[in-house]
């Protein structure tokens, strides 16, 4: 279970109309022509033959950040990343617990979960949840932001999300995006 991004909290978003105006998530900088063709250019370089999953599932990731204009990373690991925010301190370790605002949504821009919706965010242990929130996460400092868009072996993978009903949130092998937010070192 500890693939399992703590959606339980996220499933009162859906049985609970929580209305707290729009979501503040960080935006990315303007960018000029040139600077969105140097991204491009560097994110086409990543394209994978796509002979298999894995490689579908990465050119889909970039194709997405292109045509959003995301100035993306590609993680060793696999997912990609854009920290939006620096924060400050030490970033955070696995271990820490945190709280955090968090958007998630599909690669065709449908949120299937946003901490907002609840008005209130996520406590979590970085560690305790998807592999690419494991990761991602220690690339940002309290305080910071970051944007992560994972293909599916380090998000729900095979199995998906289903919700305590059976309802599928995330289906099986799917691409997701993630801006995380607000994140605080959580003191009891």
């Amino acid at each position: 279970m500890r693939y399992v991004l703590p959606l339980a909290l996220g499933l009162l978003s859906l049985f609970t109309p929580a209305c707290t105006g729009p979501n503040p998530a960080p935006a990315s900088a303007p960018q000029t022509d040139d600077e969105r063709s140097a991204i491009e250019a560097r994110l086409l370089q990543e394209l994978s033959p796509a002979d298999d999953r894995a490689g579908r599932q990465r050119n889909r990731i970039i194709n997405y950040a292109i045509d959003n204009a995301y100035d993306l990373r590609a993680a060793p690991e696999g997912y990609f990343y854009t920290v939006l925010t620096e924060g400050e301190f030490l970033p955070l370790a696995a271990g820490d617990v945190v709280t955090a605002h968090y958007r998630g949504e599909f690669l065709d821009g449908t949120v299937f979960d946003d901490s907002r919706r609840r008005g209130q965010p996520l406590r979590f242990r970085v560690g305790d949840l998807i592999e690419a929130w494991n990761l991602g996460l220690q690339r940002v400092r309290p305080g910071g932001s970051i944007r992560i868009v994972t293909p599916s072996r380090l998000g729900y993978g095979a199995a998906g999300l289903t919700g305590p009903r059976g309802d599928t949130l995330v289906p099986a092998h799917t691409e997701l995006a993630f801006v995380i937010d607000d994140v605080r070192i959580y003191e009891e």
